[in-house]
């Protein structure tokens, strides 16, 4: 059967010769008397129009079946790709990135005759790419664009400069189709910076929601510490998602990318009268420096507080003036919220209600309520005698209290340190240096004699008495 064929072949390949002319047209019709194929598909590769010689000259045409006159394979003139950069710009094929299909020959691609597909290509891609690529990677449920357009509308089939043999290097890349303005504002993630979007977006599909590699809280985690957003107390944002106060790409507010500036931002979920509009509002406040006391994420501290009060306050006030001999009492207990709001409120200095009634939220009200009152107590000028944080000198008075005394009261009252009356040059009562005779372990002074608070007889006496004799004789007998 097989001599048969061989014979039948010669006949065939004789008369041809016979009645066509030489030349490589009659090269070419001879071929396709038995290799019809060749020319038959949609795209035809233009060096088969040049003769099947151009590219197989190894072998002997005038022998059927042919004989190879070379030790390249299919009697080609030379091997892949060194074939192929007779025709083809080897500049093209041999850049720094190669894909790795060249290595296994041009034709592991491309029909070398002619081809349904454009390129002739043996199939369309993506198809074409699964051959090699697994296709599982490519039809996850949220699937890129790009891929429908085709895997060499991002890699070019060669080679190219950039890894993984894409077009350009991202974020340019990206560009192409994503719209440049929400990626180049003034504050930019440093993945975008890296021009690394494949390090949040997969590429070519995903599981995830906007092709995310992961579910958002766990990739923000890739980069970012878990540990600083799962203390014990956690801000409520955090479970409404990153977005819900970050831009993941870039934003014209200041740093960290927020979606708008503090205090702005903040207001979206807390009610922005609780903060803004009243008399008098905490600087950080009307600074947007929320982040200044709370901490945005999570804190152990109540209150997401980046520490605990008062060291907190002290970030900004004086420390010196909080400390001394003698402390006020909601200081040592980091109570400065039981006094001020540490937003905003109607009162001078932030104070949660007027003197002397926010005194009397802790102090018995009726050691102030007497018969004759202080003016200054009536007046609610606590702190002109008294420091409200804390003070070396006993009660947290501002300095001694024959000082303090004699700030309001006349000289002609005391006189080196002696009670002298009014209008009275003689000799009068020390008060100082002695000690009280009726409360012990405190130094005779102004208030040994007079309550500075209120008192139920007249001229402030400490103990019952009508006049100043009767006064004396609480200590004087005789």
């Amino acid at each position: 059967m097989k001599k048969r064929r061989t014979v039948f072949y010669l006949i065939l390949f004789s008369l041809t010769i016979m009645i066509l002319p030489t030349g490589a047209g009659a090269e070419e019709i001879d071929c396709l008397m038995c290799h019809p194929d060749l020319k038959e598909k949609k795209v035809v590769h233009a060096a088969v129009e040049m003769g099947c010689t151009s590219c197989h000259t190894g072998i002997d045409a005038s022998d059927i079946p042919h004989k190879k006159t070379s030790d390249i394979d299919k009697g080609l003139s030379a091997s892949q790709p060194d074939l192929c950069y007779g025709c083809h710009d080897k500049g093209m094929f041999s850049k720094k990135a190669v894909h790795s299909a060249l290595g296994m020959g041009c034709t592991s691609c491309h029909n070398p005759h002619s081809s349904d597909n454009e390129k002739m290509l043996p199939s369309s891609p993506p198809e074409l790419c699964f051959g090699c690529h697994d296709q599982s990677a490519f039809n996850k449920e949220n699937v890129h664009a790009a891929v429908s357009m085709g895997c060499t509308s991002c890699h070019s089939p060669h080679s190219t400069d950039n890894d993984k043999v894409l077009l350009a290097a991202p974020p340019s890349l990206c560009y192409q189709c994503h719209d440049k303005s929400p990626f180049t504002k003034k504050s930019q993630h440093p993945p975008i910076m890296m021009g690394d979007c494949t390090s949040c977006h997969n590429p070519h599909s995903s599981k995830q929601g906007k092709l995310l590699v992961t579910s958002t809280e766990e990739l923000c985690f890739n980069c970012h510490d878990k540990k600083a957003f799962t203390q014990k107390n956690v801000h409520a944002a955090l479970h409404m998602g990153c977005l819900s106060c970050h831009n993941p790409h870039s934003s014209d507010a200041d740093g960290r990318m927020l979606v708008s500036d503090p205090p702005e931002l903040c207001f979206m979920c807390h009610d922005k009268n609780s903060f803004m509009g009243k008399k008098t509002v905490h600087p950080p406040v009307l600074g947007g420096m929320c982040t200044s006391c709370h901490s945005p994420h999570s804190n152990n501290n109540d209150k997401l507080l980046v520490s605990s009060a008062p060291g907190l306050c002290f970030n900004c006030h004086d420390e010196t003036e909080f400390t001394g001999k003698y402390t006020h009492s909601p200081v040592e207990d980091g109570s400065c919220a039981m006094c001020h709001n540490p937003h905003q409120g109607d009162k001078e200095k932030l104070l949660v209600d007027d003197s002397p009634q926010i005194c009397f939220m802790c102090h018995d009200s009726s050691g102030f309520e007497k018969k004759v009152v202080h003016a200054p107590v009536l007046a609610g000028m606590c702190t002109s005698c008294h420091s409200p944080h804390a003070s070396d000198h006993i009660a947290q008075l501002s300095s001694s209290i024959n000082k303090v005394c004699s700030t309001c009261h006349a000289g002609s009252y005391i006189m080196n340190g002696v009670h002298v009356g009014r209008g009275i040059q003689t000799r009068g009562h020390p008060v100082r240096a002695k000690k009280d005779p009726k409360r012990k372990k405190r130094r005779f002074s102004c208030s040994s004699c007079h309550n500075p608070h209120s008192s139920d007889w007249g001229k402030l006496f400490r103990y019952k008495a009508d006049t100043g004799i009767a006064l004396c004789r609480h200590c004087h007998k005789k």
